[in-house]
């Protein structure tokens, strides 16, 4: 099962960077799913075009074709979640933390930043193993 996550106690610095980093990543995901790629290379044509780390843009190289042609999915709820590749996040747990969670997460190659994070409710005894 995937773990959920969502941001608690950001800056506004950050929040805006993942903010910008969440609109870029709708748009070229509409816009793949719009041109219909089937194909990794047909959604990397679409996605390297956008302000995207490499890890948000190689996941969606992945996950359009999956949901083009498994799903046939020719849009997007607005509220759907930014996926980036495994590679990319890092978490880091301390039960001990009264934020027992943060999430590094790569803005540019070269620049990443730390989010406290919470699991989802329904999700906390998963969390604790």
């Amino acid at each position: 099962k995937t773990l959920e996550l969502k941001p608690v106690q950001s800056n506004a610095h950050k929040l805006t960077k993942l903010q910008e980093t969440r609109e870029a990543y709708q748009q070229a995901l509409c816009d793949a799913l719009n041109a219909r790629c089937t194909t990794q290379t047909e959604a990397n044509d679409v996605v390297v075009n956008y302000d995207l780390n490499g890890y948000a843009k190689n996941a969606l190289r992945k996950y359009v074709p999956q949901l083009t042609t498994t799903y046939n999915a020719g849009e997007i709820h607005d509220d759907h979640p930014v996926r980036f590749t495994n590679e990319g996040l890092r978490l880091d747990h301390k039960p001990e933390n009264a934020i027992e969670w943060y999430v590094r997460i790569p803005y540019h190659e070269d620049y990443h930043f730390w989010i406290p994070a919470q699991p989802n409710p329904e999700q906390r005894d998963c969390s604790n193993r």
